[in-house]
């Protein structure tokens, strides 16, 4: 499960040669990460942010040594040379003696960019699936959170569990793969090669 950061910047999902694509989450990403969590139209359905950039930005000192030693990996989305939102890969565990992977964090600001929603969960498969050799995925999503729930639904995913606050979910490398083929044009479109000079 684990892969050295340099191998993980190689994969296709953070070639950032592509229009859009993801990379890793630095300290300097504070003032972005804050903004994006603190607003509540965004982020309403997750964690409470830190209280400061500051905090913030030593959160995110302390995650680079998770990164490091393979425990997590916190990306920013970019499209088309902007950074778009977040969206993280945490809690690796076996479920019913399988390699699994949460993920979650995930916040695309406005405005819509046809698509990046559905390629941004795909290439966060991708990478577990078939990059960092997970078998399994697993994610919790606020009850509240219909549009979210409805897209995970639709891309596959089952809900095995409920509490008082959230639906529980378990993705298969199955559902994946049906996953990608359904949504082959936006593989395309998103995973073009940007034209330069």
């Amino acid at each position: 499960m684990h892969m050295p950061i340099d191998r993980i910047r190689e994969t296709r999902p953070l070639d950032s040669r592509r229009r859009s694509h993801l990379r890793l989450a630095e300290p300097s990403d504070a003032v972005l990460i804050y903004r994006l969590r603190s607003d509540n139209r965004l982020s309403r359905f997750l964690n409470a942010p830190p209280t400061t950039v500051e905090e913030q930005a030593a959160w995110l000192t302390r995650y680079k040594n998770d990164e490091a030693a393979g425990r997590q990996y916190y990306f920013i989305i970019v499209s088309d040379g902007q950074d778009r939102g977040t969206v993280r890969m945490y809690d690796f565990r076996i479920i019913k003696g399988l390699k699994s992977f949460c993920w979650g964090s995930w916040i695309i600001a406005p405005p819509p960019v046809v698509g990046l929603a559905g390629y941004s969960a795909l290439v966060i498969y991708e990478l577990g699936f078939e990059h960092l050799g997970f078998e399994h995925c697993h994610f919790d999503v606020r009850r509240e959170n219909e549009s979210v729930i409805n897209f995970h639904l639709r891309s596959g995913a089952k809900i095995v569990d409920e509490g008082e606050q959230d639906y529980f979910f378990h993705f298969s490398r199955e559902a994946y793969d049906a996953f990608r083929s359904a949504h082959a044009s936006a593989i395309e479109r998103h995973s073009a090669l940007l034209q330069t000079s």
